[in-house]
């Protein structure tokens, strides 16, 4: 009998913490790392999008949070179904006008 991969153990492993994350948490908003081990973050994205758990949010606002900032990458980011993109290092009034774009009920922030 064959081993799997360590790749796909890897990715196994990453399904089913995003898996749980989905079914068993209520929340307002996923704020998405890019570089992640397992599944890194338009995998996760992707997944969450296409899921067909009935408990899933698929609609939920995923706000892409990355080092990445050259030029096209928000624009990556965005197509592959992310709603808002913060590029790192993280500055506070950034993260305070995304959290007021997808959650109108939050004191805003200017």
């Amino acid at each position: 009998m064959s081993r799997p991969s360590k790749q796909k153990n890897k990715r196994k492993r990453g399904q089913t913490r995003f898996t749980f994350l989905l079914s068993d948490q209520d929340f307002d908003v996923i704020l998405m790392d890019i570089q992640m081990p397992f599944m890194d973050g338009v995998e996760a994205t992707k997944a969450i999008r296409s899921s067909t758990d009935p408990g899933a949010r698929k609609d939920i606002p995923i706000i892409a949070l990355t080092a990445y900032a050259m030029h096209g990458d928000r624009e990556k980011f965005l197509e592959a179904g992310m709603d808002d993109y913060i590029s790192k290092p993280l500055r506070i009034e950034d993260l305070a006008r995304a959290l007021n774009k997808f959650m109108p009920h939050t004191k805003k922030t200017t």
